[in-house]
């Protein structure tokens, strides 16, 4: 890591905000819950028609998911 990484990385707050800090921006997302071989599986997909068609979507098996909730 360059020396302006690491004073970046060192600048951002141990508990930064994820529109203001880093750029995230909120949207919503639809879950689908599927079971296919005896596995569930959770497709996300994105409700703005616009990042659907830039094939921004998640496909994970059900016990892969956590609530980040329950892990502060």
């Amino acid at each position: 890591m360059n020396s302006q990484s690491h004073n970046e990385w060192e600048s951002i707050s141990a508990d930064p905000d994820p529109r203001d800090d880093l750029g995230y921006v909120e949207t919503e997302w639809d879950v689908i819950r599927t079971k296919r071989r005896r596995t569930s599986h959770l497709l996300f997909l994105p409700q703005e028609e616009q990042l659907l068609k830039q094939e921004a979507f998640v496909i994970a098996t059900e016990s892969a998911v956590v609530d980040i909730a329950d892990y502060r």
